[in-house]
């Protein structure tokens, strides 16, 4: 797949003020009012980004696609939520057979997180066609706190900040933030079992593309399920870096960020390398 046909879709003018700190490297929850409706309308006219969707559910559905029971109620709510913005998904259909025609109607990737017990929240289905270095069907049934282990030091620093956030959300409100990655290829699906080349000392400065997640929270009104969506733009570093904020920013995280953290988002062994190549 070509590159063109990969960023099909990746025409937004990105803030970088506000998707990059001006901080040292830490994670933040960085949350703000959205809207809903923005965020899942389609923005590629061009097809391509709904035809790789189509690709991967067809090709291997189970690695992309799960439904627990619990969220049954959250699709169904979904599902109204989407045909009200005009996305057709047919009708008599079973749940697992909504979910695949809902994961091939939306551009973004969305997955719902159910009340279990008082505070926490669990990972009940969704579809992620795209994401970063996870498996959705490996998280299926994992409440947040395990979700976040592999993260090295977000659960110390934000779990109760996060679930004080999420049992207060108000129903029908949103909420959108940005996470930023690191990649050494501009293709969306980073699925762990896929083959791809790591970053290493050895990058080139034409090599290296940041993930930016766009994020949504949205608390369903009648399940009462959090529907969080996912939108994926790559960029290369070389773009970014034309930007004077994004250039100062993203050298401060990479200099500040830590050993651990370093290591989880895939750059222990070419922070240095990069570091180099953005003087």
């Amino acid at each position: 797949m070509s590159s063109a046909e990969t960023n099909a879709g990746n025409h937004s003018s990105l803030n970088w003020a506000r998707i990059l700190p001006d901080a040292d490297h830490r994670w933040a929850m960085g949350l703000r009012p959205g809207e809903l409706v923005a965020f899942f309308r389609p923005r590629d006219p061009s097809g391509q980004i709904l035809a790789e969707r189509d690709r991967w559910l067809s090709d291997s559905p189970h690695d992309y696609a799960a439904l627990q029971p619990v969220a049954d109620a959250a699709l169904r709510e979904t599902v109204e939520l989407a045909r009200s913005q005009g996305v057709v998904v047919p009708d008599q259909e079973s749940p697992s057979d909504q979910l695949l025609s809902l994961g091939r109607a939306w551009e973004s990737d969305f997955v719902w997180m159910v009340p279990q017990g008082d505070t926490s929240w669990t990972l009940a289905g969704g579809v992620v066609c795209f994401p970063s270095s996870w498996s959705m069907p490996e998280k299926l049934g994992q409440p947040l706190r395990a979700i976040h282990t592999p993260v090295p030091g977000l659960n110390p620093a934000l779990e109760k900040q996060i679930e004080t956030f999420l049992n207060r959300m108000q129903p029908g409100q949103a909420w959108v933030r940005e996470n930023v990655g690191f990649s050494r290829d501009d293709q969306k699906n980073h699925l762990p079992s896929r083959p791809r080349r790591r970053l290493d000392a050895t990058v080139t400065l034409d090599e290296v593309f940041l993930r930016v997640e766009h994020q949504l929270l949205n608390k369903l009104p009648r399940s009462g399920a959090i529907l969080f969506g996912i939108r994926v733009e790559i960029v290369s570093l070389q773009d970014a870096l034309k930007d004077p904020i994004a250039s100062t920013r993203l050298r401060r995280l990479l200099t500040t960020i830590s050993p651990e953290a370093a290591e989880y988002k895939g750059l222990a062994d070419a922070r240095e390398s990069i570091v180099a190549l953005m003087r």
